[in-house]
């Protein structure tokens, strides 16, 4: 079997002649393999990070939770643009009222001690049985010390307007946040999602899928 060793480059490489394109690993806290065409865009051929779940978590979310499977460490060196995505499934019981609450969280924890940067809380729900899939599209508006995360998440469930949130009359309900300006360059940070079902909720959690991208 052969094989290529690519060594990581310090800096871009040089923009490639016209019909030409270079072929070269960066040197980012998670190198990834990248492309540049003769007009000097870089495209990255992979996500910087992933991660999932390898398990089913049952009958909990009655307070902040952390979503096993959404963390995903995010390199020091971001560039403006760059995308986190994490879905994840939720089945309720016919507990639980309350609004639940969905965070995408910044920090080197990889806990729900990490600090909230966009929060998204959805009308409350009801004592209905119900299924659902929850989704956050977040990315950074701007990096650096004063760094700008901006997000929407939708909640897609079964019921209409009943069951796990009373968002959205059609059973789909979506909310968009932007964050207040943050250190995006602290080291070993991570990224990922918190759900909180609120008093007396009783959930089930098969299913979490994380990406940072570029």
């Amino acid at each position: 079997m052969s094989k290529h060793i690519l060594t990581q480059q310090a800096s871009p490489v040089d923009t490639p002649a016209g019909g030409k394109v270079a072929i070269y690993v960066d040197n980012a806290a998670i190198p990834k393999l990248s492309l540049k065409d003769p007009a000097g865009n870089v495209t990255k051929l992979a996500p910087l990070a992933s991660a999932f779940s390898t398990g089913t978590v049952s009958a909990g979310y009655v307070t902040n939770t952390y979503m096993v499977g959404s963390s995903v460490p995010v390199p020091t060196t971001l560039a403006p643009g760059t995308t986190y995505y994490c879905v994840f499934d939720m089945v309720k019981t016919g507990a639980g009222t309350a609004a639940p609450v969905v965070t995408v969280v910044f920090g080197t924890a990889g806990t729900t001690g990490d600090t909230a940067r966009l929060t998204f809380t959805f009308g409350a729900g009801s004592a209905n049985a119900d299924t659902g899939m929850i989704e956050v599209w977040a990315h950074f508006r701007t990096v650096g010390g004063s760094g700008v995360l901006v997000g929407v998440c939708r909640i897609t469930h079964s019921l209409a307007a009943t069951g796990l949130t009373s968002t959205g009359a059609s059973g789909s309900g979506q909310i968009a946040v932007v964050s207040g300006a943050f250190d995006t360059t602290v080291a070993n940070s991570k990224i990922g999602v918190c759900f909180n079902g609120g008093t007396s909720f009783s959930g089930t959690c098969t299913l979490v899928e994380s990406q940072l991208i570029v």
